[in-house]
């Protein structure tokens, strides 16, 4: 499960609005608080536009953390063929992540996958996959690297 992207997306929203509320209580309080508070402002600014940003990287990636959590806990098992492998240049630290076109009962879908690296080598055309679907239709998945065999 991959919720590293919308993980960051959180913290930079939050030092964002801790940001906005220091830079408010600058212009407030302190008697020359105007270049703080224009600072701080800037800071809070530019935490809250990398915090949309990486929110929506993980939503359009691997789906929002919500629903991942919800597949990792009570997702509906299957097994998915690998019909299609594309490289990304994205990694989270040493693993990659790869587009994936999968045939989950009958349908072909593309998710993206983080690949642990040592099942890397595993990823290839023709190779079964056990994953884990939303029941509810997100665009979560779930792969149960350690369920591998």
């Amino acid at each position: 499960m991959t919720v590293t992207f919308g993980r960051l997306g959180r913290w930079f929203l939050m030092a964002g609005v801790a940001a906005a509320v220091l830079a408010a209580l600058a212009w407030v309080v302190l008697p020359d608080g105007g270049i703080t508070a224009m600072v701080l402002g800037i800071l809070a600014l530019v935490a809250l536009v990398q915090g949309t940003v990486w929110t929506a990287i993980q939503h359009r990636m691997f789906g929002g953390i919500g629903a991942l959590r919800r597949v990792a806990d009570t997702g509906r098992p299957a097994q998915a063929t690998i019909v299609g492998v594309q490289s990304t240049s994205s990694r989270i630290g040493a693993e990659p992540i790869v587009k994936l076109d999968l045939r989950i009962d009958g349908a072909v879908v593309r998710r993206h996958v983080r690949v642990p690296f040592s099942h890397a080598a595993e990823v290839r055309t023709g190779r079964e996959l056990p994953v884990l679907t939303d029941p509810q239709g997100s665009r979560a998945l779930v792969v149960r690297w350690d369920r591998m065999g």
